[in-house]
């Protein structure tokens, strides 16, 4: 058998209730929504190669013609995916 509980409000505490109900419930929503992007994801010659289908002496021709920005870490040479899909869009409208 349930159990039924009534209480009466009044139109502002029962507005009040379903203001924190709503706050608790959407707020986390919100907030994972609005977080900022996370940092761009680091490609090596050889996935940045890979991700264009090209091959590495390609890529290297491409970077020193400045179709595709890298960047030095060190030694080390990567590329940020975003700038990667930018560049190949950039080549796929110029053939176009």
């Amino acid at each position: 058998m349930q159990q039924i509980i009534t209480t009466t409000y009044t139109p502002d505490e029962f507005d009040e209730k379903i203001a924190a109900v709503v706050e608790r419930v959407v707020r986390p929503i919100l907030e994972a929504a609005v977080q900022p992007p996370h940092s761009p994801k680091l490609l090596t010659r050889n996935e940045t190669a890979r991700f264009l289908g090209i091959s590495l002496p390609t890529l290297h021709d491409w970077t020193v013609n400045g179709k595709i920005t890298a960047n030095r870490i060190g030694t080390r040479v990567r590329y940020y995916q975003t700038d990667v899909e930018a560049a190949l869009h950039k080549i796929k409208t110029a053939k176009n």
